[in-house]
């Protein structure tokens, strides 16, 4: 059971009020009969009227308004699906996620009032299927579709750090926001129209933004571009570790980078095709002149749909409620001979009349969601995936649906999409399926190791369900699987690191051995030399005395020798510095990632 207007229970504060001021009056009552006169008189006097039935009437008319107050708030149960056709276009909102949009020109961020506002412009959408693209250097996309609330939850929590590539390659945004349109087109879908919405802060680093507008322009898609930022330039944050603020961006000669609109190029990518140009200051943002420019696109209807409807029962409430108005009324205050009458009983009676005929009877589930279940239970998850299938396609908005499918999912073993499907769940407004969703969660995430993510979830399912045994067991069983994870990561680190040591003392060894035997070849060297030498001197002694003979003077060969050598011994050092700064020369400059 569901409250549709649960904000309005505070009118049960009416029926404490209410007695309150019965109190008071019957007291007043009585010190007046008493500054009346004799007291025998005044209960002669008053001897028909009865004490008892006006507490009755006072109680039956408080418990009415309790009744009531509870009707009010609109209790609802069960649930029906019924037939919806929408009118809508296609819309791919274009993000840019590149580190300039962190600076704080526009409060909070250039990036975080872009999000706000995209979220108040969502909230104003109904029937159009929106997709989106983050991009910066590459880019990361997400489906599109009518649940805006996921959408939503996709670029809540994205930052400039997601992105695997900085700078800002607008070509690049347009060419997968048409890709992904024209898929939609091959779908069905030709007959409305199709919108790029593109919101950056900078001139385009590293794509051809016209030659991605001109081939959208060729399919018919209108880009409404979204200038963010100052024409002059703003310098550019460096965010550190945990987000914090580290000063500004600098580049490779040490100036400060900054990020400058480019509103040229934006202008004719909007031109091009046919859209419009819109630029943001601090004070307007522009939501209102997108939605006026996207009110007058041409809208057809989507195919039909199914739309969960819940089924009213505060109709309960308002039969008793009625039923005790109806005992007040006739209930009179005297013993005999006086005719019933309570205005403010008749005044409720009226109010209750025209919220009965809102009487709605219960009607049974979505048949492909009980099919789901029941294969689901006879142990045949593919069947029930099938069954799911259906389900979402018909409830695409439902969580309950996409959380019976991740169920079927993870049945399979098939955990990354359950996880997915989970996600999606932990948007129901119902806490129950909230917990329940967030646990799944948990255990999907628990299935593929993810033991930060699923101690995560474990954590909110418990916020929503303090007392839910098996989400506190599995908590505890993820937190010390990662105490595990975390003590085998420290024991190969701590054997690596042992490894390493003992590959530095054999290093080590090795080199003093070889140095050893490099002494110790040059002690017999020498030692050989010294032989020779006295050798050749003990010859000289025996041999007779012949005349000086000029000798041919070899110390420059050798010399050369000796130089040949060592440039043959440092060779490959010199070919590899040669080869890293031939690397340097061939290698292209990086890209802006800014």
């Amino acid at each position: 059971m569901r409250l549709a207007h649960p904000q309005l229970l505070w009118l049960l504060l009416v029926v404490p009020i209410a007695v309150l001021l019965y109190g008071i009056a019957f007291a007043r009552r009585r010190r007046a009969l008493k500054r009346l006169g004799n007291p025998e008189l005044i209960a002669r006097m008053s001897a028909t009227a009865s004490v008892p039935r006006k507490v009755a009437r006072a109680a039956l008319l408080c418990a009415a308004l309790g009744l009531l107050a509870l009707a009010l708030a609109r209790p609802q149960a069960g649930g029906r699906a019924r037939l919806e056709k929408q009118r809508g276009l296609d819309l791919v909102v274009a993000l840019d996620f590149s580190k300039s949009m962190l600076a704080k020109d526009i409060y909070p961020s250039r990036l975080e009032r872009a999000k706000r506002e995209l979220e108040r412009l969502m909230d104003r959408l109904a029937g159009d299927r929106v997709g989106l693209v983050a991009f910066a250097g590459e880019t990361l996309t997400y489906p599109p579709t009518t649940d805006y609330d996921a959408v939503k939850l996709f670029w809540r929590d994205l930052s400039p750090a997601d992105m695997p590539v900085g700078g800002t390659a607008i070509g690049r945004a347009l060419t997968s926001a048409t890709e992904m349109l024209s898929r939609l087109r091959a779908q069905g879908g030709e007959t409305r129209d199709q919108i790029v919405l593109l919101l950056t802060d900078g001139e385009d680093t590293e794509s051809q933004p016209l030659d991605a507008a001109e081939q959208a322009a060729k399919l018919g898609i209108k880009v409404f571009a979204v200038g963010i930022g100052s024409r002059s330039g703003e310098l550019v944050p460096e965010v550190g570790e945990g987000g914090a603020a580290a000063g500004y961006l600098k580049d490779r000669d040490g100036k400060y980078v900054t990020s400058r609109l480019d509103e040229d190029v934006l202008s004719k990518v909007a031109a091009k095709t046919g859209g419009g140009y819109l630029r943001v200051d601090a004070q307007h943002f522009g939501v209102e002149a997108i939605e006026a420019a996207l009110a007058g696109l041409k809208r057809t209807e989507s195919e039909t749909r199914l739309v969960k409807q819940y089924d009213e029962i505060f109709g309960i409430l308002l039969a008793p409620a009625l039923l005790l108005l109806l005992v007040d009324i006739c209930l009179g205050e005297r013993r005999r001979g006086a005719k019933p009458k309570s205005l403010p009983g008749v005044v409720a009676m009226v109010a209750l009349l025209p919220l009965l005929g809102a009487w709605n009877p219960l009607e049974r589930n979505n048949r492909a969601v009980e099919e789901g279940n029941a294969s689901l239970k006879s142990g045949k998850p593919e069947e029930a995936l099938a069954a799911y299938d259906k389900a979402v396609a018909e409830l695409p908005g439902d969580a309950g649906a996409h959380f019976n499918r991740g169920n079927a999912l993870f049945a399979l073993s098939r955990f990354e999409e359950a996880s997915a499907e989970f996600l999606r769940a932990t948007q129901a407004a119902a806490p129950g399926l909230r917990a329940s969703a967030f646990y799944n969660l948990g255990n999907s995430y628990f299935k593929n190791d993810k033991y930060d993510d699923a101690i995560a979830a474990y954590r909110h399912a418990l916020t929503l369900d303090p007392a839910h045994s098996r989400a506190k067991w599995n908590l505890e069983l993820a937190l010390q699987k990662k105490r595990e994870e975390e003590k085998k990561k420290e024991e190969q680190k701590q054997d690596q690191d042992k490894q390493n040591q003992d590959d530095k003392q054999q290093d080590e060894k090795k080199d003093q051995d070889k140095k050893q035997d490099e002494k110790q070849d040059q002690d017999e060297k020498k030692q050989d030399q010294d032989d020779k030498q006295d050798q050749q001197q003990q010859d000289r002694k025996q041999q007779p005395q012949e005349q000086p003979q000029p000798q041919e003077d070899k110390a420059p060969d050798l010399r050369e020798m000796d130089a040949v050598l060592d440039n043959l011994e440092q060779s490959p050092k010199d070919l590899e510095k040669m080869r890293a700064r031939l690397r340097a020369v061939r290698r292209a400059p990086p890209a802006k990632d800014w």
